[in-house]
């Protein structure tokens, strides 16, 4: 079962990371067709996906010859491991079950080495499923170190695995490669179906970042491909995760039919219950915001009867508290806040102790539109020791992982320290007991001890010139992209941490000014390029472009690869009113002219948006750089081959909207932008 997340009336979908119907390995295809083959079947789910997993999964347990113990060993494993996948897809726990034991009978009989592989990448579903962030750390650490596999479905998923494992871990800038390298190699094996639903993990690791701008765009892209290729499923995963966005940044007409498209593409199909239930829920909330409380409630009884249907108790304590709310805000205040208790004690007895705490906010919301704010006080009362129960208990949960994880480290040193105890031991022993003989054999190497002496000095020195070089190396490998060159992600926080302090340290000294400016760049059809020219040529564009970049910038600056196509310019001392100048270099810069890769030339351009950091008082470079990227986004959504600048915050402005959507500040007056265009 997937994992869901119910809209209430004063949230919509909470616990985001939940709603994300993000899958992580290969996808199937839908409905079987009369004497459907194994073969047939396995190709259509390569190539146009599913209206659900479980129709997938009848469809290859229906086949007229599906493989048994005695079939060949590579039919048996592709059978087993498209099972597997798509059971992670639907979040089928048993089905998963199932192909960890096959994966483990078929690598035992010492003919099938992926089957190992592919069995590693199952266990590790299974605690990702489970949510087990303990357990699947070592897990992930083996699929790591392992060496490429020649056989691209197989290279797609373990990538795959390992981002949906980093980003549990949220180590969400990992999950961002490795998630681009799973998609690229699915692409290179000819599966668009895994290829598209692979893409929702660059999404679900954009999400992780707080970059909504870039998972939009992601989700469009997911969308674009899904539909080309008919897979339905992942067209309805994709339009809920596309209405949190734009419930997030507007506009919400487009919200509002994302989930109505929702049901068109769920309804009638076996095994999209969850996905329409979700979107019945967020649609009664939609209503709920905007008074029209008639809609609202016939949703809520849609999605109640959903998941009574599926058996999910906190779905039905969901739907009957946000109908409450409906009915509540219509007027009948007591008969609707009799439903929202109702729908609160279903989620408390079912567990739901995070769920409470949408549910009660919504409760007291209610009572302060009554008037009845005594009860309000009490609900909200209510609310902050739950909430804070439960942020002790992450916080205890936290120093336990951490306690656990010194102990390991502890018992490592000590058990190195007890080697390198017994070494020494036992080299004094040998020691002594060569030490007769040596005597005898004194004169001899007397006579050699001089030359031995010269020759150890000579390759004593030269190991620490090699060490000296190696340290260096290293330090530059920890901050520096491997693939451009440019600074990397973990440089560019240390970078703005020592600048936070510059920053603070000027405000102290008169009013707050900029003190860093800050260019966000991306590459304009990256992922065209990738797919015309190929991946060698994409990464050669990419280091392209990180050097014409490092070529434009001072001395003080710094050129970090940000992820993917993305590329952050941090220039210190630049204030707002030379960010156009700058801006305008930095499109220039990548196109100046063509790439050559294999003798064909590519065109480049690019878009960006720009900031100069601190943009008001007690702004952090982290919200900066958010800004930044929605100014990015407006700079694509506008046509691409162009920046946008934010240039000022007017005093008093709605700082909500400003970080709701930037254009719809800007026509309210409360920012003010300048576009630079890029080269024609």
């Amino acid at each position: 079962m997937l994992s869901t997340t119910y809209a209430t009336a004063c949230v919509r979908l909470p616990r985001f990371r939940q709603v994300l119907i993000a899958s992580l390995l290969l996808c199937g295809s839908g409905v079987a067709a009369a004497a459907d083959t194994l073969n047939t079947a396995l190709d259509d789910l390569d190539q146009h996906g599913y209206p659900s997993p479980l129709l997938a999964i009848e469809r290859l347990r229906s086949v007229a010859d599906r493989p048994g113990p005695e079939a060949p060993i590579a039919q048996q494993m592709r059978y087993h491991a498209t099972l597997g996948m798509i059971a992670v897809h639907g979040g089928d726990k048993k089905e998963l079950d199932a192909t960890v034991a096959e994966m483990g009978r078929l690598a035992a009989s010492g003919r099938c080495q992926p089957c190992g592989e592919y069995g590693l990448i199952f266990q590790a579903a299974q605690l990702e499923l489970n949510r087990d962030r303990n357990a699947i750390k070592p897990l992930l650490d083996t699929l790591a170190k392992l060496p490429a596999a020649s056989d691209l479905r197989l290279e797609s998923a373990r990538s795959g695995m390992l981002a949906r494992g980093r980003a549990l871990l949220d180590e969400n800038d990992a999950a961002l490669d490795l998630g681009m390298r799973a998609v690229e190699t699915a692409g290179r094996a000819g599966q668009p179906a895994a290829e598209a639903r692979l893409m929702t993990g660059l999404m679900r690791a954009h999400f992780g970042r707080g970059d909504m701008a870039s998972a939009l765009r992601v989700t469009e892209e997911t969308y674009a491909l899904a539909k080309s290729i008919g897979f339905r499923y992942l067209m309805a995963q994709t339009r809920i995760n596309q209405s949190y966005i734009y419930g997030t940044l507007g506009p919400p007409e487009k919200e509002h039919q994302a989930l109505l498209d929702v049901l068109r593409l769920t309804r009638n199909t076996r095994g999209t219950e969850e996905v329409e239930q979700t979107a019945q829920s967020n649609l009664s909330a939609y209503h709920i915001h905007r008074g029209q409380y008639p809609e609202a409630i016939r949703y809520t009884l849609a999605a109640e009867q959903l998941a009574r249907r599926m058996g999910d108790d906190i779905g039905v304590g969901f739907a009957v508290s946000n109908r409450g709310s409906a009915v509540a805000r219509s007027g009948r205040v007591d008969e609707g806040m009799a439903l929202m208790k109702q729908g609160i004690a279903m989620v408390e007895k079912a567990g739901g102790r995070r769920e409470i705490l949408d549910l009660l906010s919504e409760q007291v919301n209610v009572l302060e539109a009554a008037g009845r704010d005594r009860e309000a006080l009490a609900t909200l009362r209510r609310v902050v020791k739950l909430s804070g129960d439960i942020t002790t208990a992450e916080r205890e949960k936290a120093v336990l992982e951490l306690q656990e994880k010194f102990s390991t480290e502890r018992k490592s040193r000590e058990i190195e320290r007890l080697s390198l105890s017994n070494a020494r031991a036992s080299a004094e022993l040998a020691a002594h007991a060569w030490k007769q003989r040596m005597w005898a054999a004194f004169a001899v190497v007397l006579l050699l001890s001089a030359a031995l002496l010269a020759q150890w000095v000579r390759t004593t020195r030269r190991r620490n010139q090699a060490l000296v070089v190696d340290n260096a190396a290293l330090v530059s490998q920890s901050i520096h992209d491997p693939l451009t060159g440019a600074f990397n992600r973990r440089h560019f926080e240390q970078l703005m941490a020592q600048q936070e302090a510059t920053v603070h340290g000027r405000s102290r000294d008169r009013s707050y000014q900029a003190a860093v400016g800050l260019v966000l760049l991306d590459v304009d059809h990256f992922k065209r390029i990738n797919d015309t020219h190929g991946h060698a040529a994409g990464d050669e564009v990419l280091k392209v472009v990180a050097e014409r970049l490092r070529g434009l910038v001072r001395e003080q600056d710094a050129v970090v690869r940000w992820g993917g196509e993305e590329f952050v310019l941090v220039l210190p001392g630049t204030p707002a009113d030379g960010l156009p100048v700058v801006a305008a270099k930095a499109l220039n810069a990548p196109g100046r002219e063509p790439v050559m890769h294999e003798g064909v030339a590519i065109s480049l351009r690019a878009s960006a948006g720009t900031i100069a950091w601190p943009a008001w008082p007690g702004q952090d470079w982290a919200d900066a750089l958010h800004i930044a990227d929605l100014a990015l986004y407006q700079s694509k959504s506008g046509g691409r081959n162009r920046a946008t600048c934010f240039m000022g915050l007017r005093e008093g402005a709605d700082l909500g909207r400003v970080h709701a959507d930037l254009a719809a500040a800007a026509a309210a007056g409360d920012v003010e932008l300048r576009t630079v265009a890029g080269p024609a």
